[in-house]
């Protein structure tokens, strides 16, 4: 399915683009919650922010957000879902790879997992030339091929990233891990299952985040 498609039936089925924001901010929280954190009220990056929903929710809290993306079509929809709020981060065309700048936080959901190895370790490498903090969330192995959306994501373990990511000039800081996919029931389940049992069960997450320092950001 192609992206525009994806996001224009999303904002469809949750009534409109202010439900749709606010409803994808509760459902990730976990992750916008790390990126508040670790910005320290500086300035946030979020790179390949397709519908910018995470920009536009943390530009009404406000912070100071940069959103890009090197799609035009993604961004009209990014720049159409902020009218329905005061507050708008700033829009900008553009690549990770020929962005320039410093910022507290730089931050992606659901962007790496759409390139082979050696372009996202480059690409952490680039955001951290940008970035203190790298926060990146993305689909764990938790899901099949099959589940994709557009066919090419890369559904990885934790081991994996973990890997990647030592291949990078930055380090690991933190991890964190969430249920993503509010219309799987089998994920509906399992949620409820790991908070009825507080943890307790070994459950996999779908969706596996992590902290990334730059040790020589200035």
């Amino acid at each position: 399915m192609d992206f525009n498609e994806y996001y224009r039936k999303e904002i469809e089925r949750y009534g409109g683009l202010r439900q749709y924001v606010l409803a994808k901010a509760k459902e990730k929280r976990p992750l916008l919650n790390k990126v508040i954190k670790y910005s320290e009220g500086g300035k946030i990056l979020e790179a390949g922010s397709g519908s910018s929903s995470n920009s536009i929710y943390l530009a009404n809290k406000g912070y100071d957000v940069t959103s890009i993306d090197n799609d035009s079509k993604m961004l009209s929809i990014a720049k159409n879902l902020s009218k329905a709020f005061n507050n708008k981060p700033i829009f900008i065309k553009k690549d990770i790879t020929q962005f320039e700048g410093k910022y507290s936080v730089v931050f992606s959901h659901g962007v790496l997992e759409h390139f082979d190895d050696e372009e996202i370790v480059k690409l952490i490498n680039n955001e951290l030339l940008i970035g203190k903090y790298v926060v990146i969330s993305i689909p764990s192995d938790f899901f099949i091929p099959k589940q994709a959306i557009t066919g090419d994501e890369r559904f990885l373990s934790s081991a994996k990233w973990k890997d990647l990511i030592s291949k990078s000039n930055g380090k690991i800081v933190e991890e964190f891990s969430y249920f993503y996919d509010p219309d799987n029931f089998r994920l509906k389940f399992l949620k409820i299952l790991f908070n009825i049992t507080k943890g307790f069960l070994p459950i996999k997450k779908p969706y596996i985040g992590f902290v990334i320092k730059n040790v020589h950001y200035s």
